[in-house]
């Protein structure tokens, strides 16, 4: 993940728009299993930068999967 993000923000409350923002695109067009494969692909993300992981180098949200 580029730190040319952090820069962008504000505040807190900056930053959960961004987010909600980036969330709302991601799932924008999915229904049903589509959208559970979109939030577990989040999940995966927040919990690797809360475990201060670096980047997988691979984009979780396309996993190869139909959709993604």
């Amino acid at each position: 993940m580029s730190d040319k993000f952090g820069a962008d923000f504000s505040g807190e409350d900056d930053a959960r728009a961004a987010i909600q923002a980036a969330v709302n695109y991601l799932l924008q067009g999915k229904a049903g299993s589509d959208r559970g494969d979109v939030v577990r692909g989040i999940v995966a993300i927040v919990d690797e930068v809360a475990r201060g992981l670096p980047s997988g180098g691979s984009d979780r949200l396309d996993e190869g999967m139909p959709g993604g």
